[in-house]
């Protein structure tokens, strides 16, 4: 029985022994997957910035080749309300406005590029002081007809222009718009842009700037950190009849002209007139003949505004005999405007006005 007994100890001894040998052997577990969410969009990688070698001198905008020597064109444009879409604006990459006798304005319409334009217009006469804004941009004139007075500095001037009334072509840039002489004759001609690149060309005009050229302009991406009021809303008041006012959209970073009640606008596109700056300058104008045509003063000295940003600032303007117009701020540093397209309006410091708000 004792050796029985003792027979049964070993038995249970060998028995644990082997579970504690089962026990301690590592359990053979193979970790889980992370959670991978494959449906979840990949994230868009950023494009590389553009960078360009070259810049348009009259907006300051990057460019692939080199322009910066070649001759604008400037338009006279038709600012009428009868004439009302213009055409081909939205092009441009300077528009001055000045009023005209009856207390109407014009446009002068600048373009550093008029490739494949389809129509511009309407195009109005000339007066010997949109001349001299083209000869402060060493710009080629484009015009239907003109004062006396402006065809007398034209031909002492020797100004290169392509007249659509009194001119003849070989190759003729123009056309006239049934649909618009309802109003008149006179509000019906419009022009192509290649049409003008081709008289251009046939005329033998010069289509660079001689060595030494400057226009006067400086830009910079911190234009707006010169202005310093606020300037949200802003009205052009040219007379009792005619102002042009903008408003600034904070996303864009633009202002979007309105003139007649409505939205400034190109006929052609239906896309809204925007620009980047706004330059308001003030100068004496006075009327000089029984037909109510003016003397607009563009030589020597002139306060006025910047607006870049939705913000303005007080400004002085110069300019001296054909040069471009020198803007500077009331401590005389140069302003410099901000990329993209301006509106230049010039007003009579004594009748004319402007005002600004915060919307």
């Amino acid at each position: 029985m004792k050796r029985y007994l003792t027979l049964l100890l070993a038995l249970a001894m060998l028995l644990c022994a082997g579970c504690k040998s089962d026990a301690e052997e590592p359990l053979d577990v193979t970790p889980e997957a992370p959670d991978v969410n494959y449906d979840a969009p990949e994230q868009p990688s950023q494009p590389p910035e553009e960078v360009f070698e070259y810049y348009n001198p009259l907006t300051g905008e990057g460019m692939h080749e080199d322009i910066s020597m070649n001759r604008p064109v400037a338009i006279m444009i038709n600012n009428i309300i009868q004439a009302q879409p213009q055409c081909g604006v939205s092009n441009a990459d300077i528009i001055f406005e000045l009023p005209a006798e009856g207390g109407v304005t014009r446009m002068l319409a600048v373009f550093q590029d008029l490739k494949d334009i389809e129509s511009i217009g309407s195009i109005r006469s000339l007066r010997a002081y949109y001349l001299k804004l083209a000869q402060s941009l060493d710009a080629i004139l484009v015009h239907a007809g003109g004062s006396d007075e402006a065809y007398l500095d034209l031909r002492s001037t020797g100004w290169d222009h392509i007249d659509g009334v009194m001119g003849n072509y070989s190759v003729d840039p123009f056309y006239r718009d049934k649909s618009r002489m309802q109003y008149g004759t006179e509000h019906s001609l419009f022009a192509t842009g290649n049409g003008l690149i081709d008289c251009i060309e046939d005329k033998g005009f010069r289509l660079e700037h001689e060595d030494g050229f400057d226009y006067g302009y400086t830009f910079s991406e911190t234009a707006g950190e010169q202005c310093t009021e606020t300037a949200e809303y802003v009205k052009v008041i040219f007379n009792s009849g005619k102002n042009t006012s903008f408003t600034y959209d904070s996303e864009t970073g633009l202002y979007t002209g309105y003139q007649f009640g409505s939205m400034y606008q190109d006929g052609s596109t239906e896309e809204p007139m925007t620009f980047t700056n706004l330059v308001l300058m003030s100068t004496k104008m006075s009327v000089y003949d029984g037909k109510g045509r003016l003397s607009v003063e563009l030589n020597g000295t002139g306060s006025g505004y910047f607006v870049n940003g939705g913000h303005y600032t007080e400004i002085n303007w110069s300019r001296d005999g054909d040069e471009g117009f020198r803007f500077t701020l009331a401590d005389g540093t140069p302003v410099d405007l901000g990329i993209g397209k301006s509106y230049i309006a010039i007003y009579d410091q004594s009748s004319g006005s402007v005002e600004f708000e915060k919307t």
